[in-house]
């Protein structure tokens, strides 16, 4: 892990509006196909929507379609995120139309970005069985760890899916905000363990003002004997992409 530093998209009010019309066009899609939201909050790093439909993530960015050099597409950062994530790249047109954002493309509204041709989300879904990576179990702590946060009285300032890159998540409660360092693990008995620069990241935080906090997570999956069974604790958990995951109580300690 490190602490390399991937800055947030330059966001102006159009991209905004645009965002916001995307985001409820494709909410009432992902709601009626039991889809889960990956990321669907400002401010975006790479991509600016991504969810999980079955044994597939997707990856998204939207754009303008009479504008589509404006800046709003950044497509070597949507590449990084779907060859760490073994995902689905696709960009959503966009038309100002009437006062109003509107998809440009029927139904979902979305383009293979390799291609530019059509994709329906439903029709990329299969029954084989898709383990789940190291960004998978990253960004599944790190969505544990959210909620956690929220309901215990912080606000989310940001957070990236990359376990590359750390602290993963900034938080404040109390007038004082925060840099998480999020581990996640599926491996041995053991919760995800802190960097070996854990030290480096905290001096960072704190001469910036900032606290530094550390979160580790042991997760798995019940549809794997391993997590059941105290007697195979020892092995790594087989997580699968669409199955009931669970993890270990949220610890917050000081980095």
């Amino acid at each position: 892990m490190s602490d390399n530093q991937i800055h947030p998209f330059p966001m102006t009010e159009e991209f905004v509006e645009c965002w916001n019309a995307a985001g409820r066009h494709l909410d009432l899609r992902v709601k009626d196909t039991g889809a889960r939201w990956l990321r669907a909050e400002l401010p975006v790093f790479r991509e600016h929507f991504s969810f999980s439909l079955g044994n597939q993530l997707f990856f998204i960015q939207v754009y303008n379609v009479d504008a589509p050099e404006n800046g709003w597409l950044h497509k070597g950062r949507l590449e990084m995120a779907i060859e760490d994530a073994n995902g689905v790249g696709c960009l959503m047109p966009m038309r100002y139309h009437a006062g109003v954002w509107q998809a440009d493309s029927t139904g979902w509204g979305l383009l293979r970005a390799t291609d530019l041709s059509s994709i329906n989300p439903i029709e990329s879904v299969s029954d084989e069985p898709v383990y789940m990576n190291e960004w998978e179990i990253h960004d599944y702590g790190l969505q544990v760890v959210r909620q956690h946060l929220v309901k215990s009285g912080w606000n989310i300032d940001s957070w990236i899916s990359d376990p590359r890159i750390q602290p993963a998540l900034f938080a404040e409660h109390s007038g004082k905000l925060c840099g998480f360092v999020i581990s996640t693990s599926n491996k041995g008995p053991d919760h995800g363990a802190r960097p070996d620069n854990a030290s480096q990241i905290a001096e960072r935080l704190r001469a910036q003002g900032f606290g530094a906090k550390f979160v580790g997570l042991k997760v798995g999956s019940l549809d794997d004997i391993v997590t059941l069974d105290p007697r195979l604790q020892h092995l790594t958990r087989k997580l699968l992409r669409g199955g009931q995951l669970i993890a270990s109580e949220v610890e917050i300690q000081d980095l």
